[in-house]
C-alpha cells in the first residue's frame, strides 16, 4: 500500500487527499483485493488526517492525536489506527519506510470476518439494539415478551427472530426472552459462545472454538461445522463460514435446483456473507469486495467493486460501500436498484436487513432506518421503526 500512497502522491499532490470518493477510486484501481486497507484510508481521509499529519510540527503529537481521534470516531482498533497514520507519515518522508508494517496481518483487524455482526438484529415485528454500555435496547410488538431485555447488562451482541430474543454477554453466556415454544430461548446450559443468530424460531450458536449448535424448530445437526466464524440462513438450512472464505451447509435435501444451488454455494471461495433465497438464488459477498449470484456469470454485479457489507432486505438485498454509502438492489436485471432513503445515508459502517427494512449503523454510533416499501411499512404500525433514533449511542462488537 505504500508504495500506491506515495504513487499517488507524486503524481496528483497533496490535495488528491483531501477527497475522500476521489482517493477511494484510485485505490480501487491501484489497488485491488485490499480492502481493509481501503476502508483504513478512508477513515484517515475522512477525519482530515492528511492535513494534520501534513502540517504538523511534532509529528509524535499528532500521531498521538490522529490514533486517538481513529479509535474513538471510527471505532477501529488501535493497531489499525497506528498503521494508516504511520502509513501516511512514511508517505510523507516523515518517518523511515521501515516504522511501518508492510504487512497489516498483526495490526488490522479484519473488515470483511466477521462483519460488526450483532449491534442490531430485526425479528419478524421487534428490533434490538446493544448500547455501549453493554445495556440492550429493544422495540416494537412485546406478545411473547421477546422485548423484555431491560435487565439484561454487559451483553455485546443480540440476535431477533420471529418471537423471540437472544443476547450474548462477554463472558460467552447467553439470554433469552419470548417465545420458547420450540425450546428456542433454551439457553441456561450454554458457555464460550461467540455469536448468536435467530431465525424464525430457531437459535444458532457459534463457539470460541469454531464449532456450531442449534435449537428450536428445527433441531439443525450442525455437529460437523467446523472453523465457524458466523452464520447465514439457507431455505430450509444454515451456512456456516468458515475461516477459509469456504461454506459448509446443512439442509435438508432440495428439489432438484436447489441441490444445484447448494453445489454452487459450496464451490464457493473467499466468501465473506452470503444471502440465499427459494426464489432469487443465492448472493455472496466475497473478499475482493464483489458480488456474485448464483446461476450468472461472474460480472452479473461488476459495477458493484467495493462492497463491505450486504444484508437481506426480501424484495432485494442492501449493500454498504468502501465509502460509507448504502445502496438497496433488487434481484431484478431490468430494475437493479430500488430507491429508499438510504439513498441519502453517509458514514455507515454496519448494516442489518430484514423484512423489507434496512437499518444503518453510523461511525457515531447512531441508528438511521429505511424501508423498501413504505406503503407496507406503514399499514403495520410495530414495523414503524422510527423509535431507533433514540437509540444512542450503539455498540461496535466485532465478534
Amino acid at each position: 500500500m505504500l508504495p500506491v500512497i506515495t504513487r499517488i502522491l507524486t503524481e496528483y499532490g497533496e490535495d488528491i487527499f483531501k477527497n475522500t470518493q476521489r482517493t477511494n477510486a484510485m485505490l480501487m484501481d491501484l489497488a485491488p483485493g485490499q480492502n481493509k486497507e481501503r476502508i483504513l484510508v478512508r477513515n484517515f481521509i475522512e477525519a482530515d488526517g492528511f492535513s494534520a499529519l501534513a502540517e504538523a510540527d511534532d509529528y509524535g503529537l499528532a500521531e498521538r492525536r490522529l490514533t486517538h481521534q481513529l479509535t474513538e470516531t471510527y471505532s477501529l482498533k488501535r493497531g489499525a489506527a497506528l498503521w494508516v497514520v504511520r502509513l501516511f507519515a512514511a508517505a510523507l518522508g516523515q518517518i523511515p519506510e521501515s516504522e511501518w508494517n508492510e504487512d497489516p496481518a498483526d495490526t488490522v483487524p479484519s473488515f470483511s470476518m466477521p462483519y460488526l455482526h450483532g449491534q442490531v438484529s430485526m425479528g419478524k415485528t421487534h428490533v434490538v439494539a446493544v448500547g455501549t454500555d453493554g445495556t440492550v435496547f429493544a422495540g416494537g410488538t412485546d406478545d411473547a415478551y421477546q422485548c423484555n431485555v431491560s435487565g439484561w447488562h454487559d451483553v455485546v451482541a443480540v440476535a431477533a427472530g420471529e418471537a423471540h430474543t437472544l443476547g450474548l454477554k462477554a463472558d460467552g453466556t447467553v439470554l433469552a426472552a419470548g417465545s420458547n415454544a420450540f425450546d428456542q430461548c433454551d439457553v441456561v446450559h450454554l458457555s464460550g459462545v461467540k455469536n448468536v443468530y435467530a431465525f424464525g424460531h430457531d437459535s444458532v450458536f457459534v463457539f470460541g472454538d469454531g464449532t456450531a449448535a442449534s435449537v428450536g424448530r428445527s433441531k439443525w445437526d450442525l455437529s460437523e461445522f467446523k472453523d465457524i466464524v458466523t452464520i447465514a440462513q439457507y431455505p430450509e438450512g444454515v451456512i456456516g463460514i468458515r475461516g477459509d472464505g469456504r461454506l459448509s451447509l446443512a439442509c435438508y435435501a432440495g428439489e432438484e435446483d436447489m441441490q444445484r444451488e447448494w453445489e454452487w454455494l459450496l464451490s464457493q471461495t473467499d466468501v465473506v456473507q452470503v444471502i440465499s433465497t427459494y426464489i432469487n438464488g443465492s448472493i455472496v459477498l466475497k473478499k475482493d469486495g464483489r458480488l456474485y449470484k448464483s446461476g450468472e456469470p461472474d460480472n452479473y454485479f461488476a459495477q458493484w467493486r467495493d462492497v463491505v457489507s450486504i444484508a437481506n432486505v426480501t424484495d432485494g438485498f442492501a449493500i454498504l460501500c468502501a465509502d460509507g454509502t448504502v445502496r438497496i438492489l433488487s434481484y431484478d436485471r431490468a430494475k437493479p436498484r430500488i430507491s429508499s432513503y438510504a439513498d441519502n445515508w453517509q458514514n455507515v459502517k454496519a448494516i442489518y436487513g430484514g423484512y423489507r427494512r434496512v437499518i444503518g449503523l453510523t461511525h457515531e454510533s447512531r441508528l438511521l432506518a429505511a424501508s423498501t416499501n413504505l406503503g407496507w411499512l406503514w399499514q403495520n404500525k410495530a414495523m414503524n421503526i422510527d423509535y431507533i433514533a433514540d437509540w444512542y449511542p450503539v455498540s461496535a462488537y466485532h465478534g
